[in-house]
């Protein structure tokens, strides 16, 4: 049965990725937004949903180290495994207006999270403040968009809903087969664990944490496929901020977070923090994420997982 889970789960992830990019693409057309903020926004948020579903249940359940954990494994993996598996299939090229403000806010998050294991969990004042960074990010956003004139080169015709309404239909009906695509898989896969006792942290952030990572994984390659960079790159950070901002903070608010002793390292924390800067590091040089580039992110997340391995069994 998990394996039957496992498996419709990837066919649902695949089916939603394609209509979701089709239909956000048509809306960014038809609305005149740009793709990078519709990336950020809808995108960004809709492949995060399974994020917050299964953290707030995981809190709202008593299971702290799966919640945290699976935003962590999935930011990890946000930028390790998708952005560079995006990246080998065709250079990312990357926006340097508003890239800035991007690795500010997603570098505060990253950071963050680390402070959160050294001190042990999430208290509410400290959900406050992610909730707080969370509004001033998406105010920022928008606001900035809104101001500049989008070139018209980067609205390309795309086969796709010609009506805003339909273009709306076909994002929201693939974020739904995403989510319910994300919801199958992790429910096979931490059945599978559980049974092999694995503990809750080491679940939370490699089979949940990947897992819920496995819509924006969906949306992101099928965007670098169809060469959309704006799209893939700016999902990946729209992403890492709802999870690690407004995902997080709205949990612990309800919930305050406490970890339990040894379930997480400050290691996890620090592999966070380098990929941020990795990432923007590279999309600072020649405005783009080389393939090469990507094969090193893929190669440090291969690193990782082993270490994770080696800590589950020790």
């Amino acid at each position: 049965m998990s394996v039957v889970l496992i498996l419709l789960g990837l066919a649902l992830l695949v089916g939603g990725g394609e209509i979701l990019v089709r239909g956000s693409v048509a809306l960014a057309t038809r609305l005149g937004m740009s793709k990078a903020l519709i990336g950020v926004t809808l995108i960004g948020f809709g492949t995060s949903m399974p994020e917050f579903v299964a953290t707030f249940g995981a809190a709202a359940k008593g299971s702290p180290d799966i919640a945290f954990g699976n935003v962590l494994g999935s930011n990890i993996s946000n930028i390790l495994m998708i952005l560079g598996a995006a990246t080998l299939i065709a250079p990312i090229a990357t926006r340097m207006h508003g890239l800035a403000r991007d690795a500010i806010f997603v570098s505060f998050g990253s950071i963050a999270a680390l402070y959160w294991i050294y001190t042990g969990g999430i208290p509410q004042v400290g959900a406050f403040v992610l909730i707080a960074a969370f509004t001033l990010y998406m105010f920022l956003t928008i606001r900035a968009d809104m101001a500049d004139a989008i070139d018209d080169s980067e609205m390309d015709d795309v086969k796709a809903p010609q009506s805003v309404l339909l273009s709306l239909l076909f994002a929201v009906g693939g974020i739904v087969l995403l989510m319910a695509g994300a919801e199958s898989l992790i429910r096979g896969a931490s059945s599978i664990a559980r049974g092999l006792g694995v503990s809750e942290a080491i679940i939370g952030i490699t089979i949940v944490g990947i897992g819920t990572s496995l819509p924006e994984a969906t949306a992101s390659i099928i965007a670098s496929l169809k060469k959309e960079n704006a799209l893939a790159f700016a999902n990946i950070v729209g992403s890492n901020i709802f999870n690690g901002l407004g995902i997080l903070g709205v949990t612990a608010a309800v919930y305050p977070l406490r970890f339990g002793a040894g379930g997480f390292s400050l290691i996890d924390g620090v592999v966070l923090c380098l990929a941020t800067a990795a990432m923007f590091g590279f999309a600072l040089t020649h405005k783009k994420i080389m393939r090469w580039e990507g094969a090193v992110l893929l190669l440090a997340y291969a690193a990782y997982l082993g270490w994770l391995i080696l800590r589950a069994v020790g």
